[in-house]
């Protein structure tokens, strides 16, 4: 009854407005789990074999670390601190170093300095392992610009090798070909040679089959590039964590060894590179200058040859001395002027990425230029490297060197406008010299002017000649800022494969896989399964249930009074009279949707627990278009319920008497051709006034509400109407047919029998506990259906 009282909480229209929810039943999934322990058990141990196979098969990967420090700006060298001279401390931004070590031109260097592309292997019955620095010989590959090759490889003694190509070439060209060692080879497509290392012993690999593989190195600095990690070991610190995970610990140590070193010579490059650049500029200078030099000496001689005045006066030795002070701040412009010169040239060539020349190198101290072109030296070393990142600094490098240049032409065009200015004060204060000098003797006139020119040449000359051995020591002296912290190590044991890992996530598939599976049944099962099902489904009542038998006899209850299933029988007859409440006399009818629930043999067996109790009971064939149920008692159907109803026979001439007293049958009788206009005539309500004066209980087996109408208007003769529902057989659909029947009044006082229940226990709310139980067949008809084959099933 509680479930008729949590129908009535919604009402039709409410209900129907709804969509059906998900119906999961838990205690029956993990009942199937228990059933099926075996498959449960199987799925473990093959997911626990998969788990056990990559432990053992799976190549390990090992984590290796190592940690660098970058110098501090602010840290003195050595240079700097004899000269402050800037040469030896470009400008750094350090927010492009993880970027840089992590660039494509450094990983690559690195990998040909380390001679990556070029690998052995030895191959095993189910892995093939790398041989990194284990075998004897050693191979270089000439031709770097080769494709990809692999073909095996075999020591024969201490001067030869062998080589066979790999099994993809064609058959007739796999004939092994033998080669010297320390000689240029062809083979292949590849020009190679192999070095005999003397420090690894010979005798235990001579004979012994290797792969050998040969990988351009542009193809394996992808791999490396997303392998390698660098990051800052915190914020503000100026150390770098590096890491990458290989299977061979000890290359992986050999390539961050390597990548550090590359890292600390570009570094080095970097820092040097201004100063070489410098050095080149002045010694071109200085060739320029020298021959002027000489010109000057060589003037200076012939005049004293020739004169016998070869020193100067008081007046001439000083204006002498004004000018040639005058004379070395004009120098230094000209100096200037050929570096903006230099400068304007180098601009106008958009894509040079040469090291561009720092003004201080040549005195040149404007600090809004030297911070221009510092900035210009950062960039343009990111863009040499052409480092391939997201890093927003780099990327936009073009654009950045672009506007640099800008700047730097602006600010030289006000030098340079601020040196006119001065050139000419300059050359007006010599004009003012050389007038005052032209009141001098002539003779005294010459000689200064010969040695004001001198004097200008030689201050140029030193001048040049000072700053070239600035920028000398600088280069010299130049350390780079990169130092080690932690030499690459292993850092912990393998990360592939995890054992405990492998194995918690076998025991969760082999869990899982099940789990699913019965889950999945769950979801997609339509068919009725327990109690719990017709409740969620229908509001009808729950009247009881009834157990699966063994074999084909219907006459459970007759034969075994004391069974299990006698026992069902006999609870269904008890519920029933909260149904019937009072009454001495019922009729009852007993229908379902469709055939093969079990109506025939629950009437049956119904009537006989009545009449085993004494009570007068008539069973009542009603199913008129197959008429089988008397040969389960061993009658004829020869006259039954049509002939009655059409007037042939009396109420006496159709009853038959069953084996036990209290109990007779009337079968369906002749098949007539219209027996739904026979149950709707007076002669059948005239049958069952006359049933309920003869008998204390009347049962009618009908036909199956969902395929014909005759159980809609047998209902109506009945006190109570019990509905089948065969477990794992009826569909959840008809049973929503049947509520809805329910609900909308076309039948009422109606209860629900679950029927044929084999199986018992959590989820499926009905068990006996007597180790009894009844099956059923598709013994039903209509044309819908298939026949009994009679093994055990039964009509109905």
């Amino acid at each position: 009854m509680a479930s008729e009282l949590r129908s009535n909480e919604f009402p039709e229209e409410q209900r129907k407005g709804v969509a059906e929810p998900l119906n999961i039943d838990i205690k029956r999934i993990i009942y199937r789990a228990l059933r099926f322990w075996y498959l449960v058990v199987g799925f473990l141990i093959l997911m626990l074999a998969f788990a056990f196979i990559r432990n053992r098969y799976a190549t390990r990967i090992y984590p290796v670390s190592a940690s660098i420090i970058i110098k501090e700006t602010q840290e003195t060298s050595e240079g700097r601190l004899l000269y402050n001279n800037p040469l030896v401390s470009p400008y750094r931004n350090y927010l492009n170093e993880l970027y840089i070590i992590r660039s494509y031109p450094l990983i690559q260097r690195t990998l040909e300095d380390l001679n990556f592309g070029v690998s052995f292997y030895k191959e095993g019955n189910i892995l093939t392992t790398e041989a990194y620095h284990s075998l004897p010989v050693e191979a270089y590959v000439v031709n770097k610009n080769a494709g990809g090759q692999q073909f095996y490889f075999k020591v024969l003694d201490e001067n030869r090798v062998e080589l066979t190509p790999d099994g993809a070439t064609e058959k007739e060209n796999r004939i092994p070909q033998v080669f010297p060692i320390n000689d240029t080879i062809a083979f292949e497509g590849l020009q190679l040679i192999f070095l005999r290392n003397k420090e690894r012993p010979l005798r235990s690999f001579v004979n012994e089959p290797y792969l050998f593989r040969y990988t351009p190195t542009k193809a394996l600095t992808g791999s490396y590039v997303g392998r390698l990690t660098a990051a800052w070991a915190e914020e503000g610190a100026g150390v770098i964590n590096l890491g990458i995970n290989g299977s061979n610990p000890t290359k992986e140590m050999d390539f961050l060894n390597g990548l550090i070193k590359n890292y600390q010579n570009y570094d080095l490059e970097k820092k040097s590179l201004t100063a070489s650049r410098t050095i080149e500029f002045i010694t071109e200078q200085l060739d320029g200058i020298s021959d002027s030099v000489k010109r000057a000496e060589l003037q200076l001689e012939r005049f004293k040859d020739k004169n016998v005045v070869t020193d100067l006066g008081g007046e001439a030795l000083r204006l002498y001395q004004k000018m040639e002070g005058i004379e070395v701040q004009k120098a230094e412009l000209i100096i200037s002027s050929n570096y903006y010169t230099y400068l304007k040239q180098y601009i106008s060539q958009s894509n040079n990425l040469d090291q561009i020349i720092l003004p201080t190198s040549l005195g040149i101290t404007d600090p809004i230029l030297g911070q221009l072109i510092s900035k210009l030296v950062d960039m343009q070393m990111q863009m040499k490297l052409n480092v391939k990142t997201e890093n927003p600094l780099v990327a936009g490098g073009g654009r950045v060197i672009e506007e640099l240049k800008k700047d730097i032409l602006e600010s030289a065009r006000n030098i340079q406008a601020t040196d006119k200015i001065k050139q000419d004060f300059l050359d007006k204060q010599i004009k003012e010299i050389e007038k005052q000098l032209s009141f001098l003797p002539l003779a005294e006139r010459r000689l200064v002017s010969i040695q004001r020119n001198y004097a200008l040449m030689e201050n140029l000359y030193v001048f040049l000649l000072q700053k070239r051995a600035e920028a000398g020591i600088s280069k010299a002296s130049t350390t780079s800022d990169i130092t080690m912290v932690n030499p690459p190590m292993i850092a912990g044991g393998p990360i592939v494969p995890k054992p405990r890992n492998n194995y918690i996530y076998a025991v969760l598939a082999g869990l899982g896989f099940p789990a699913l599976l019965f889950l999945l049944m769950e979801v997609f099962n339509t068919r009725v399964q327990s109690r719990e099902d017709i409740e969620k489904v229908t509001a009808i009542p729950f009247t009881g249930g009834v157990g699966h038998k063994k074999g084909a006899n219907n006459m459970e209850v007759m034969d075994s009074p004391k069974s299990a299933i006698a026992e069902s029988f006999r609870a269904l007859r008890s519920n029933l009279n909260y149904f019937i409440g009072k009454k001495e006399k019922a009729v009852f009818l007993v229908t379902s949707s469709v055939s093969g629930e079990g109506k025939t043999f629950t009437s049956i067996n119904l009537a006989t627990v009545f009449a085993l109790s004494g009570k007068k009971t008539l069973i009542v064939g009603a199913d008129m278009r197959r008429p089988r149920i008397s040969g389960d008692f061993g009658l004829t159907n020869d006259v039954g319920l049509s002939m009655y109803l059409a007037g042939i026979a009396t109420f006496d001439e159709v009853v038959q008497q069953t084996r036990h007293e209290h109990l007779h049958l009337i079968s369906g009788g002749p098949v007539p051709p219209n027996p739904s206009e026979l149950l709707l005539t007076q002669s059948m309500r005239d049958f069952i006034e006359e049933a309920q004066k003869r008998y204390d209980y009347v049962i009618v087996d009908s036909p199956p509400l969902a395929i014909v109408t005759d159980a809609f208007v047998l209902s109506t003769y009945a006190d109570h109407t019990l509905f089948l529902v065969r477990q794992n057989f009826t569909h959840k659909d008809l049973l929503r047919i049947a509520d809805d029947y329910y609900r909308t009044g076309r039948l009422k006082n109606i209860s629900i029998v679950l029927n044929d229940i084999y199986k018992s226990g959590m989820g499926y709310g009905y068990g006996y506990g007597y180790g009894y139980g009844y099956g059923y067949g598709y013994g039903y008809g209509y044309g819908y259906g298939k026949k009994s084959n009679g093994q055990g099933y039964y009509e109905g």
